[in-house]
């Protein structure tokens, strides 16, 4: 009898040393981050490891034509999955499996590399910009977030070849002034594009908007004809959500204050761009 018990204990304590880790199924799909619809035919892999679509072995190849995938006997640990198509933005996630949990169903996005930076609203038929009527980027102030001038004087004619003894007269003189805010609804739910921010992460939030005399903000910059601004209150900041989508794209949600609000979307301290609406 000891003779037989000897060989178990001796199993049993290698066990105990060694563990015995499991394998199991990665999957999951790959979508346009814009549209929510699959895309067709993408290319899926895990760094540093022997999965991939593009494998003469790979036996999952008509999944694909749905934007799905599937690797099995994976290893359980931690790993870094991509998905890339031809003229989209690639797509990564990390991702850790357990004894306990050795199976992971798994969703990466992409995006059309013809997206410019800039907040859209996603739909159905693709991404609807928000367009720069209502958007700054940060290049006048020296703070971390800028402002708005309500209007600014435009010299028409001061491109064109001078003229000796030729005034400017008042119709030469454009008066440019802001737009009424875009009007949007308290809860947000929207995709932001900063191509130039690929894995560094972006920050947004939002700040009442309100009139204020530009000489009072003596950091800015650019404003010496402009009376008057509109700047954010930055006391009272509203933090908003942000998501790695895929490279460079971003979701932000969030519930905005009502009324004039700027949307500032950042990166390590440095506005990248603000948006002026009003939240009805």
């Amino acid at each position: 009898m000891k003779k037989v018990l000897l060989p178990i204990a001796t199993a049993a304590i290698a066990l105990s040393l060694f563990g015995c880790d499991k394998s199991g199924t990665v999957s999951g799909q790959v979508l346009d981050a814009f549209t929510g619809k699959p895309i067709e035919m993408p290319t899926v892999w895990m760094d540093s490891t022997i999965y991939g679509t593009q494998s003469q072995n790979y036996a999952y190849k008509d999944m694909l034509k749905e934007g799905k995938f599937k690797f099995e006997g994976v290893s359980v640990g931690s790993y870094l999955i991509k998905a890339r198509r031809s003229k989209y933005i690639l797509g990564q996630q990390k991702f850790t499996t357990t004894n306990d949990n050795p199976n992971l169903e798994i969703t990466l996005y992409e995006y059309p590399d013809t997206v410019s930076p800039g907040m859209y609203i996603a739909g159905a038929e693709g991404g609807t910009k928000i367009t720069n009527n209502w958007a700054i980027f940060s290049t006048t102030c020296k703070e971390s977030v800028a402002g708005l001038r309500t209007s600014f004087e435009q010299d028409m004619s001061a491109s064109a070849p001078s003229q000796k003894g030729k005034k400017t007269s008042k119709k030469d003189i454009k008066v440019n002034k802001l737009p009424e805010p875009k009007v949007m609804d308290a809860s947000l739910d929207v995709l932001y594009c900063n191509p130039g921010s690929v894995t560094v992460a972006v920050e947004a939030a939002a700040y009442p908007a309100v009139a204020a005399a530009v000489s009072a903000h003596a950091d800015c910059q650019g404003f010496d004809n402009d009376k008057k601004g509109i700047f954010p209150d930055v006391s009272k900041k509203t933090e908003l959500a942000v998501e790695y989508k895929a490279e460079g794209l971003f979701s932000v949600k969030g519930n905005l204050p009502k009324g004039k609000q700027f949307i500032v979307f950042s990166s390590n301290g440095k506005t990248l761009q603000s948006y002026y609406v009003e939240v009805k």
